[in-house]
């Protein structure tokens, strides 16, 4: 976000995403406007729209909204809130985009049409938590915690551990299906039923570029068939997987040690303790749904692309109102 003199603070998309297309600038402005609705139930606007990927707030808005979400999140009943709702529109984006994903197959127009309409509005709330990024009430975080432990290295270690998501991340995640298939052809199973196990599950992730734009290379089967063929050829890919476990199992070991440590400084303090509790709990949860919403956003703009050839639509200059509502001409 930038500053200006004028009172307002600008979000400019244009600049963080120069290679979006209309409908992800979209996607990004929209939801960053109703973010205070979606999150916290404030019904005020977080900014205007200028044009799709530029937002101006008022700064007498910015800062008061970002210090409702920072009270908000200090009570662990309103995070559990916020997480749990956060994960039921994650939940019902996906099923949207399954359903669409069929009807794309089956080229049945007016079900994919219902179905993205229906991802859209859904996906749309999903879009909302990117605000994670840049407003959640990290300083104060810091603080508290450099309190509590006595020192602010030591705080700043234990955030950085809290906000291990508990899930693996959706590249690592990629490459460990991508090494599950090596693994399962080496064992027999045919090549091209491998392939298109990546290219459905992780096809949209990986390659340069929007997938609104243009399908992702391992969309295509025969590249991943590639993929896969050329792991079998590296050295020690039968091991990588063992070796992203155990990774994987160390970090989660040092996140439950930093919230006991945080939570047995914070013992004589009873908000002390809720609020490493809400903490522990939002920084785990942003962190997971930056890598969950990084999926959606890539199905659901891949979803949306496939509609588009299909509908004989230019999938560059279609906005979320040509899906909320497919057919009205803007």
């Amino acid at each position: 976000m930038h500053p200006h003199s004028n009172g307002t603070v600008v979000q400019d998309y244009e600049l963080s995403r120069p290679e979006a297309t209309l409908l992800e600038r979209d996607l990004y402005t929209s939801s960053l406007i109703t973010w205070p609705t979606v999150l916290i139930g404030d019904p005020t606007p977080f900014g205007m729209l200028r044009r799709p990927g530029i937002v101006d707030i008022p700064v007498t808005d910015h800062d008061r909204l970002v210090a409702a979400l920072a009270a908000y999140l200090d009570d662990p009943a309103n995070a559990r809130t916020l997480v749990d709702r956060a994960l039921d529109r994650e939940r019902r984006s996906g099923h949207a985009l399954a359903a669409a994903d069929q009807a794309l197959d089956r080229h049945d127009e007016p079900a994919a049409a219902q179905a993205l309409s229906d991802a859209t509005s859904a996906f749309l709330q999903v879009m909302s938590t990117h605000i994670v990024n840049w407003l959640l009430p990290e300083q104060h975080w810091e603080d508290t915690f450099t309190r509590l432990l006595a020192d602010r290295r030591a705080a700043r270690e234990c955030l950085l551990a809290l906000a291990t998501p508990g899930e693996t991340g959706h590249l690592l995640d990629a490459h460990q299906t991508a090494l599950r298939a090596a693994a399962a052809v080496r064992e027999g199973q045919p090549l091209h039923l491998a392939a298109a196990e990546i290219a459905a599950r992780s096809g949209t992730l990986y390659g340069a570029g929007s997938p609104a734009a243009a399908a992702m290379p391992l969309e295509d089967p025969a590249n991943a068939a590639d993929l896969i063929q050329d792991l079998l050829q590296r050295p020690g890919h039968h091991t990588q997987i063992a070796a992203i476990t155990t990774a994987r199992s160390r970090a989660l070991l040092l996140r439950d040690a930093w919230e006991a440590a945080a939570l047995l400084a914070a013992a004589g303090s009873d908000h002390d303790v809720r609020t490493v509790r809400a903490t522990t709990l939002v920084l785990g949860w942003a962190a997971g749904s930056e890598e969950r919403r990084k999926v959606l956003r890539h199905r659901y703009l891949a979803a949306a692309r496939r509609w588009c050839h299909l509908t004989g639509q230019d999938p560059t200059r279609i906005t979320t109102m040509d899906l909320l509502a497919p057919g009205v001409t803007q």
